[in-house]
């Protein structure tokens, strides 16, 4: 169910926000009155969804926005500035701190309905984007340090294995098994570090269709 955050300091337009919203009855609808009490519900309840006001005391709706859009734990929630100001430069100052759409009031309940069933598509079509590239970037982790530590890890087992024999061997062959040891965990130890260091990922092509990491082109 959609959670939906109605900040506005006019309670009749609280209301009648509601009353809009509840013809869909999958809306989860919370309602404050001021900035801060918006901040603050927000941070606590991550809605999908704000309906904003400008015009209120303390901190207004313009600096609510701009908060919320600097923030990373808030900044993808939708938010839709519901304002009496008409001046076309309110509407671009509201865009370029980040609301994702501006209604006028009074606003027209059919309209309201359909931007705010479009915002809430949008958010879903997004989260369902970085859901599917978040498993897609798992998937070729894995395909990476299949490809990428099984070898070295062969080697180390093949010289461990090599090395319970270390009777029968030369001096020489025990330190090269050893120093072969040595080599690969470190190369092990170098492919984790870069992996979990990294800011960017460059895939390419494994297999077929199946994709891996490219550790060479890995950003730390």
């Amino acid at each position: 169910m959609a959670k939906i955050l109605i900040v506005d300091d006019d309670p009749n337009i609280a209301l009648l926000l509601e009353m809009t919203l509840q013809k869909k009855a999958e809306y989860s609808i919370e309602k404050v009155t001021d900035g801060q009490k918006a901040l603050e519900r927000i941070n606590e309840t991550k809605p999908d969804l704000i309906l904003l006001d400008i015009m209120m005391p303390g901190i207004d709706g313009y600096e609510v926005c701009r908060r919320l859009k600097m923030s990373n734990d808030t900044k993808y929630i939708s938010v839709i500035i519901l304002s009496a100001k008409r001046d076309i430069q309110d509407k671009i100052k509201g865009m370029d701190i980040g609301a994702d759409d501006y209604i006028v009031k009074p606003f027209n309940p059919d309209e309201l309905l359909t931007r705010v069933q479009v915002q809430l598509r949008i958010r879903k079509l997004e989260s369902e984007i970085v859901d599917k590239k978040q498993l897609e970037t798992v998937l070729a982790m894995s395909v990476t340090l299949q490809h990428e530590i099984n070898n070295p890890l062969a080697g180390i087992l093949g010289n461990a294995d090599l090395l319970k024999e270390w009777k029968n061997l030369s001096d020489e062959e025990v330190d090269e098994s050893i120093q072969a040891i040595v080599k690969q965990s470190a190369r092990i130890r170098d492919i984790v570090h870069k992996m979990s260091t990294a800011t960017k990922v460059v895939e390419s092509t494994y297999l077929g269709d199946t994709k891996m990491i490219d550790i060479t082109r890995l950003n730390p």
